[in-house]
């Protein structure tokens, strides 16, 4: 990859950080928790970027990957919670009638 299209990644995953903390507000927990990934990706990419360090290779790759998994299985617990949370008990509203 050249240094344009590296330095380019970690812009793009700077402004999805700023975006989506502001969007977080609005969203709650599942737009602040896109905005610590985001973050993540950010400094992730910028080490490898800027710093020079081999952030996908090794052990460094497992972790990057089980950092991923862990906020998807964040982000799926939230989503699941908040339709949960949403959805009205069918047998409520009959007793109300």
């Amino acid at each position: 990859m050249t240094a344009i299209i590296e330095s380019t990644y970690v812009f793009m995953w700077g402004a999805l950080s700023l975006l989506m903390y502001f969007v977080g507000k609005k969203h709650g927990a599942f737009g602040y928790i896109f905005s610590i990934l985001f973050t993540f990706m950010t400094v992730w990419y910028g080490l490898r970027s800027f710093a020079g360090f081999p952030m996908f290779d090794g052990v460094l790759g497992i972790i990057f990957r089980c950092a991923l998994a862990a906020f998807l299985a964040a982000l799926t617990a939230v989503y699941i919670a908040k339709k949960l949370r949403s959805t009205p008990d069918p047998g409520e509203n009959s007793s109300r009638e």
